[in-house]
């Protein structure tokens, strides 16, 4: 293939014209040299560095934006914690797929799940005096740690390749009994090993937290893309797990991005347990203004950073849950897409010589998704990165994740059928070089 692989002396002067530190690659960066090298030497890239979504949205949501956008909305402000339509559709969205009640003052719109996972690490952190660490169950989704820096807090993590089941609950139980920590982070699916928490871990962490007075962060970014369960029937078992079936001091966010394929807009939900909503925290007073949970939530984060989220996308994010509710969208069916993508691609890299970083779940395979973990033997993740670089693939490496275990997050999502060619050429091109 012509141009590749790409020189060293090329990748190394481009890498000090952009000051960026090769052994510390951060997502972005690793983007930004892949556009760079396609410029210079006009071989495009198969890009496998960002998580973003590659599914059309379904037609629901335009056309519930344009009956908004007809009927004026656009020109009002939007109430901040959420329209009452949004409310409404997230209550029966939450008993059909998660079988978990929650009213619709629970629930408030966010300008997508990070603005949600921002407030309640704020909130976390604030509740207790002398709380505010956030630990994570790593490997993590880079930016939430990002966040936690932002806000100041110091971060730890727990790492959940090597603890689960009453391993990871007693490592939890030991790391909150120091009494530092405000909130427990975690997404399942996990970003990126793909890790699921089962429903005795989730019933444990939420003892846990319970027991700690811990907020439980749980990011539902990848809502039923487990795809070894079907949960696309609303109202019927198997319902996705999470930790609010169990505890009583959690926030939920409900992402829309993955499951239902519309991260343009930036709608989501954050849903606050009731119980926890209805609780009054004095140390709120001095950064919130109110010391009742949901008040701070709403008034103290959302009000004061966004005003609450677009008006006309909350009315397509209501739609979609309406139409998954009565069975109009089958979102998971949507998106199993991804695990075909991950089937193949897995395939093409353990051919190549390539191994899987995180393989077990708990005792079952790794299930196929949104990313693969992988490493190539002989080789660190930073120069492994690299290397492919070299090839026309862009990666990030699970350090850059949060992860204590050496290789690299490939994302599937962008890979289109007719770059299987492509994707399988350089990486055999790869693997015989490494020979």
């Amino acid at each position: 293939m012509h141009g590749i692989p790409i020189s060293r002396q090329t990748l190394e002067a481009l890498l000090e014209r952009t000051g960026f530190d090769s052994g510390r690659l951060a997502i972005r960066e690793v983007n930004r040299l892949a556009t760079l090298l396609e410029a210079e030497t006009g071989i495009q890239f198969v890009r496998m560095e960002f998580g973003v979504p590659n599914i059309p949205p379904p037609p629901q949501a335009a056309e519930a934006e344009r009956e908004a956008l007809e009927t004026g909305t656009h020109g009002a402000y939007p109430p901040f914690d959420g329209i009452p339509r949004l409310k409404r559709a997230g209550t029966r969205f939450l008993k059909a797929f998660l079988d978990l009640d929650a009213p619709a003052e629970c629930i408030v719109a966010t300008c997508g799940s990070m603005q949600g996972g921002f407030v309640a690490q704020a909130l976390a952190a604030r509740m207790h005096s002398g709380k505010e660490t956030i630990l994570f169950l790593d490997p993590t989704f880079p930016v939430s740690q990002l966040q936690a820096r932002f806000l100041g807090l110091p971060i730890d993590g727990l790492e959940l390749g090597d603890l689960r089941g009453d391993g990871l609950l007693a490592a939890l139980e030991e790391r909150l009994a120091r009494g530092d920590v405000g909130g427990v982070f975690w997404s399942s699916p996990n970003n990126p090993s793909w890790i699921c928490l089962t429903e005795p871990e989730l019933e444990g962490i939420a003892r846990l937290c319970d027991e700690h007075d811990v907020l439980a962060i749980e990011d539902q970014a990848y809502l039923g893309m487990d795809f070894r369960q079907d949960y696309s029937q609303p109202g019927e078992p198997p319902f996705v797990p999470t930790v609010g079936r169990y505890g009583q001091n959690w926030v939920l966010l409900l992402s829309s991005s993955k499951a239902f394929s519309y991260p343009g807009q930036r709608c989501a939900l954050a849903v606050i347990s009731p119980t926890l909503r209805e609780r009054e925290f004095l140390a709120l007073e001095t950064s919130c203004g109110t010391t009742q949970f949901g008040h701070a939530f709403a008034h103290g984060g959302l009000y004061v950073t966004t005003s609450g989220a677009s008006h006309t996308a909350q009315h397509g994010l209501a739609a979609m849950l309406e139409a998954a509710c009565d069975g109009e969208l089958d979102f998971v069916a949507r998106t199993r897409e991804y695990g075909e993508r991950a089937r193949h691609l897995r395939k093409m890299f353990l051919a190549a010589g390539f191994e899987l970083v995180y393989q077990d779940d708990y005792g079952r395979p790794i299930g196929d998704g949104f990313y693969l973990t992988l490493n190539y033997p002989g080789l660190e993740s930073e120069e492994l990165l690299l290397e492919l670089l070299r090839h026309g693939i862009s990666t990030i490496t699970l350090k850059s994740a949060g992860s204590s275990r050496d290789g690299l997050r490939v994302c599937v999502s962008f890979v289109s059928e007719k770059e299987y060619p492509v994707l399988e050429e350089r990486l055999a091109m790869f693997g015989e070089a490494k020979r």
